[in-house]
């Protein structure tokens, strides 16, 4: 089996099914303001750009706060899903398994999610101890986000590897485009929150975590 030498991950939608938790913890501040709350596949559509952009579009009114109150609402959302981002998220099937044959096999393994980091690296380390990430990237304030490649790029640089011998994996336009723009092999994935009208541009598309070990052959376009 000849791999790539470094595979990195979107979280929400590719590694896990966290719907759930995301839409309890935003129903939750929606609750509090007296606002209405949305169905769990309402979420699928609000997700993949980050808290403030799932804010903006879960609701009413986010937008024309002042930023101390968004930045409050944010805050407020990262520690309620702090507290709860394990209740109900759950590794896809196959996808351990997955990671484990690509780690034993010499790859370098990251996340890079638009998620809170804190969350993103409570969620890696519970529910995929042993794995070993290199880095567990995410949405820090003032940093960058996706489809900015630039701190994976930071990572892969910082152990040696070249772009052109790593894949982006994920489930939605943002991951993809964060592949393209970094020159990595960009992989998109059918088990997630996006479907595959919006992995068009990918490399290669896969239906199941297995395939992960049968992509080595496949090039940025």
């Amino acid at each position: 089996m000849t791999m790539k030498k470094a595979y990195i991950f979107d979280l929400d939608g590719t590694l896990v099914n966290s719907i759930y938790d995301i839409g309890d913890s935003v129903n939750y501040l929606l609750a509090q303001r007296g606002l209405p709350l949305h169905a769990y596949e309402e979420y699928l559509g609000y997700m993949g750009m980050g808290i403030g952009v799932t804010l903006s579009r879960a609701m009413p009114g986010y937008d024309d706060l002042p930023e101390g109150e968004q930045a409050a609402l944010r805050k407020a959302y990262t520690a309620h899903n702090e507290a709860h981002c394990l209740d109900k998220t759950r590794p896809y099937e196959g996808m351990a398994e997955a990671l484990q044959a690509l780690s034993g096999g010499g790859a370098a393994l990251g996340i890079y999610t638009n998620k809170p980091e804190v969350l993103g690296k409570k969620i890696a380390a519970e529910l995929f101890r042993g794995i070993g990430f290199k880095f567990v990237l995410g949405g820090v304030e003032g940093k960058t986000m996706k489809p900015d490649p630039g701190r994976v790029l930071a990572e892969l640089g910082r152990l040696g590897i070249d772009p052109r011998d790593a894949v982006f994996v994920g489930d939605g336009n943002v991951d993809i485009a964060t592949g393209k723009n970094g020159g990595m092999t960009a992989c998109g994935v059918l088990w997630g929150f996006k479907g595959r009208e919006e992995l068009g541009d990918a490399d290669v598309i896969i239906a199941h975590p297995s395939e992960l070990l049968n992509i080595a052959q496949a090039r940025p376009r």
